[in-house]
Parts: structure tokens; C-alpha cells; sequence
């Protein structure tokens, strides 16, 4: 007898033997319990999972001579004529290779038969979304109002391009993908039956790589067998199969960990010099990237779909990283991913992917940003308010001149009218009166200045929401003025780029003040200008202007 492989020897006979998929089996057990069977059905979903077994099962429940409530009993002649594809009553038809209009006229015409043998005759189109538009539109009516003695069992991977008035006279069924250990259990009762040992790695590996698919697994397993034998080992099967071993990729991770290029071209070396597939060595490095995101969430290593042991090794490594960096890696794997089959030269894009992988900083949020530009010395007005350094020297020297200018006696003339005395009087009265208001005014401008310079760092942290950037380059200026609402923010001519780019954002900057410390302004942009050092000090060394010029301008005297 002919040898068959696993995927068909060991394929369901029963509803109830259709693994993963019993959303499907019940409803239509229950349908044939109440003899509700629909004339046509459309089967979905993802390769190898079931579509084209479960409409064999069905054409040999609805033929079945011993049906028992929708499952066939597999003995009398129907079921085997089914089975092996031998009934007259059902048709198997490849909907890639008869997608004309040509065969679905002759299906037209096979539909006016009545059964030979069989209670229906049923007609199972494989990939039916290969079918021309034409061949559709032809099948339209048929499909619509069959003869009672005809059922449609349509079967398809891509049922979005089936034709929507198709879709609307089907009764529609997806199918899904399979779990791992719904595949680990199938591979159990297989290798059980043909006295055949696999290690548990292994056993997960072939799962794996059946990527939710029944088919593709036992087909993967019957290579395996052919080149280990009865006893499968890791070794062999990762030799057949060209398995990327995993500590490849933890060694990718601690190269870029450690900026080390030199290990990071010689692990390249390694995946070329064995020669792994570059697709695939990309395609795991990124799943790599991914399982240690999932390990740095809690109860990650639960979610991990790996043996106990590298799930543990997950769990430790993914401490040492950033999530955010591991994000930014993993746009950078899919971006390569995609790239690799366009690039004339992928070992050399993929090996310059990853360099730049290895020389890219770290993360960091603007928080922490600004806290450290403030331990160096850059303004960033977070941890305390701004100091105008400029304001005390002037202050100082106006305060001087204020004293010169009040020390001076001021001579009044008698005035021989008493009339015009009293008008000087008032006049002095009134002119004491404003300044007084106008240091009121000073005094109550300086106050709002301060608030504002204290809630500073919290008035940078809301402008960063609408853009990292801007609270960034909003930390380089300095609050040095407030006239009424005119709010003065100062940026040295290096930073005048940045000033710009705050500029656009001022209305955001104005909501921010107004949201934290209540108050209306609006703000003037200026850059800084350099001081003269010109100035008419007294030349005494000891002299307190002389020191403040020295303690802001880092200068020294020169004699």
C-alpha cells in the first residue's frame, strides 16, 4: 500500500474530531438535530485549519446512509466513496484552475442531475475567490434557488474577495487559527500512534513553526521523521528544519547592549556562515525583540508562547531594557522586514540595520531630560525659579544714581505769591502720589514675574504635551521681564533656532501660564544682547559693581 502522509492519514472523520474549531462543529450538529441545513455554505479562515475536512465531513453526513444526528458513520459505501474521493455525488472542483465562466456553465448544467447513489449531490469549490467576475455572476441564480437535491460548499483564505452578492447567499463560517498547544496535543496522539519518541523542545519548535496550522505542522513532522527516525533530538530536527537557535539573538541584544561592534559582526558572520535564511534570521530576531517586551510586563512569562526555560531567560533579560528602546528596535526589524525583499543587497542593509541599532542612545523621557540639563548647568526652570542675573547689577547702579541725584540739596525759590506756592505744593503732592502707585505697580509686576518663575518647571512640563520638542527648546530661554501683560523671555544668539521653533507655540505656552498660575499675558521673544564691559565702575578693586561684573561675566581684572 502507498505510503500517506500524516496530514491525510491521520485526517478527522467526525465533526467532533476537528480540532480548534468547535464554534463550527456544534452549530452545525445542532443544525442537522433540527434539520436546518442551508444550501450553501462558505468556509474561511487561514490555511490548513480545517475548511476543506469539515466540508468532506459534512457531504458524508448529508449522504451518510446510517446518519446518527450529523455524524457519518465512515462504514457504508457512501462515507468511503467520499473519503477517498470517489462518489460520483460530490464534487471536488479547484477553484484556481476552473475559474472561468466556461466551467461554472458546465457546473450549471451537472446541477440538473439528480444524485446517482446519494441523497444530495454537493459541490465543493476549493479557493473559490479565484473565480472570475463573470464565473460569479454566472453562478449567481443557481446559488441563489439550487434544485433541493444540490448543496454548495464554497471554501476560501481570502474571503474579502469574494464577491458580495456571493457572500450574502452563503451561510458564512470562520474558521480560526489553532492554539499551539492544540497542535502539541494533535503531534501527541500522531507520533503516539506511530511509536515515534520527540523531545518536548522539539515537539514546541514544529508547533511554532506550523504558525496555526494543523497541515503545515505534520507536514514539517513527517520531514523530521524521515531524517531522524523513530527517536527525534533538537539537533537533528534544527539541522533539517534550519532552526535559528535563540541564543543567536540574545547575543545580537547584548552586542547592542554593550555597543559592541565587534561581537555584533561576528554573530552576523555565524547566521551567514551556516547558512540561515536572512528572512527568517529577521523575522525571529524581531519575534525575539517582542518576547522581551511581553517579558517586562507582569506575569509576562505567561504570555510567552516558549519552552520554561527560554521563557525564564526572557524574564531576566528584559530587565535590563527600556520598553521604549525595544519599540523603537522593533519598528526598525519590521522596517527591515519589509525592505529586505526590495534591496539588491540585503546582507549588507541588514548588517547596517543593525550597526545602527548598536550606535543608537538610549531612551529618555522629558523629565528626566530636563533634570539633567539642569545638574549641568542649562536653564531648564524645573527644579527652581530662573535668577535674572542682569536685573540686581543695573538695579544696583540705578539705586546709586538715585542716591547721587537725592543727596543733592534742591534749591526752591521764594515765591513772593502764596498762590503759586500752594500749586507747587500740589503739584509735588501729586507727583509723590504716581511714583508711589508706580512702585506699586513694580512692586506687583515682580511678584507675578516670581509666581511664574516658580511654577516654571510645571509650565514647561504642560507645554511638553503638545510636542517634546518644544518644551525642550522652551528650557533654553529665560524669563528676565513683566510689564503689565507683556511677559519678556530671553534667548542667547547660539539658541536662535530654537527661539523660532518656540515662537509658533506661543499661544500654547500663553494656555499653559494661564492654566497654571491664572493669569493673562502675552509674550515677546528677544535675544539676548551682549552686555559692554565698558561701564563706569570705580576702579577699585573692592568695589561691589566690580565684583558683580566679575561674578557674571567669569572675567578677571587685568592690571
Amino acid at each position: 500500500m502507498e505510503y500517506q502522509v500524516l496530514a491525510r492519514k491521520y485526517r478527522p472523520e467526525r465533526f467532533q474530531k476537528v480540532v480548534g474549531q468547535d464554534h463550527i462543529s456544534e452549530t452545525l450538529l445542532k443544525a442537522f438535530s433540527q434539520e436546518r441545513i442551508a444550501h450553501a455554505y462558505l468556509f474561511s479562515g487561514p490555511r490548513g485549519v480545517g475548511k476543506t475536512t469539515t466540508a468532506r465531513i459534512l457531504a458524508k453526513a448529508l449522504n451518510c446512509i446510517n446518519n446518527d444526528d450529523g455524524n457519518p458513520c465512515n462504514e457504508c459505501q457512501n462515507c468511503k466513496e467520499i473519503a477517498t474521493s470517489r462518489s460520483m455525488d460530490v464534487l471536488e472542483i479547484d477553484g484556481a484552475s476552473n475559474r472561468g465562466i466556461d466551467e461554472i456553465r458546465n457546473l450549471r448544467e451537472l446541477v440538473k442531475y439528480t444524485p446517482i447513489h446519494s441523497k444530495c449531490k454537493i459541490f465543493i469549490i476549493d479557493e473559490v475567490h479565484m473565480l472570475t467576475t463573470p464565473a460569479f455572476n454566472a453562478l449567481l441564480k443557481t446559488l441563489e434557488e439550487p434544485p433541493p437535491h444540490v448543496k454548495f460548499v464554497f471554501a476560501t483564505t481570502e474571503p474579502n474577495k469574494v464577491l458580495p452578492t456571493i457572500l450574502s447567499r452563503c451561510q458564512r463560517h470562520d474558521f480560526h487559527r489553532l492554539s499551539l498547544e492544540d497542535i502539541m496535543t494533535v503531534i501527541d496522539e500522531v507520533l503516539k500512534k506511530e511509536d515515534i519518541s520527540i523531545d518536548e523542545r522539539t515537539k514546541r519548535v514544529v508547533a511554532e513553526l506550523g504558525d496555526g496550522g494543523m497541515r503545515d505542522a505534520l507536514s514539517l513532522l513527517d520531514q523530521i521523521i524521515a531524517f531522524c527516525g523513530n527517536n527525534i533530538t533538537f539537533d537533528k530536527a534544527s539541522q533539517i528544519l534550519g532552526i535559528i537557535p535563540s541564543s543567536l539573538y540574545f547575543e545580537i541584544m547584548s552586542s547592542i547592549k554593550e555597543k559592541n561592534r565587534k561581537q555584533m559582526l561576528e554573530t552576523l558572520q555565524q547566521v551567514y556562515s551556516q547558512g540561515y535564511n536572512l528572512t527568517e534570521f529577521v523575522n525571529g530576531l524581531n519575534q525575539h525583540l517582542l518576547n522581551l517586551l511581553i517579558g517586562s510586563v507582569e506575569s509576562g512569562d505567561k504570555l510567552l508562547v516558549v519552552t520554561e526555560e527560554i521563557s525564564q531567560r526572557y524574564l531576566e533579560e528584559s530587565k535590563v531594557w527600556n520598553p521604549k528602546d525595544l519599540l523603537r528596535y522593533i519598528d526598525l526589524m519590521t522596517d527591515l522586514e519589509t525592505k529586505l525583499k526590495i534591496v539588491q543587497q540585503p546582507k549588507i542593509y541588514t548588517e547596517a540595520v543593525l550597526l545602527k541599532m548598536l550606535e543608537m542612545d538610549s531612551s529618555i523621557s522629558i523629565s528626566d531630560l530636563l533634570s539633567k540639563l539642569s545638574e549641568r548647568g542649562v536653564p531648564s526652570n524645573r527644579t527652581k525659579p530662573t535668577e535674572n542675573k542682569t536685573y540686581p547689577l543695573f538695579n544696583m547702579a540705578e539705586s546709586s544714581k538715585r542716591k547721587d541725584s537725592s543727596s543733592k540739596p534742591v534749591s526752591v525759590k521764594d515765591s513772593s505769591s502764596p498762590k503759586k506756592q500752594s500749586n507747587i505744593i500740589e503739584k509735588k503732592k501729586k507727583s509723590k502720589e504716581s511714583k508711589t502707585k508706580i512702585n506699586k505697580i513694580n512692586i506687583e509686576e515682580k511678584d507675578n514675574l516670581t509666581e511664574i518663575k516658580s511654577k516654571w518647571g510645571d509650565i514647561v512640563e504642560k507645554v511638553s504635551e503638545n510636542g517634546t520638542s518644544v518644551g525642550l527648546f522652551l528650557s533654553y530661554g529665560e524669563l528676565v521681564d513683566l510689564r503689565g501683560k507683556r511677559l519678556t523671555i530671553s534667548f542667547p544668539s547660539k539658541y536662535r533656532f530654537q527661539m523660532d521653533s518656540v515662537k509658533k507655540k506661543s499661544s500654547a505656552i500663553e494656555d499653559a501660564i494661564k492654566k497654571t498660575v491664572d493669569r493673562t499675558v502675552k509674550i515677546n521673544f528677544i535675544i539676548e544682547q551682549k552686555k559692554s564691559m565698558k561701564t563706569s565702575v570705580s576702579q577699585n578693586d573692592d568695589s561691589p559693581v566690580t565684583k558683580r561684573v566679575l561674578e557674571l561675566f567669569g572675567g578677571k581684572i587685568i592690571e
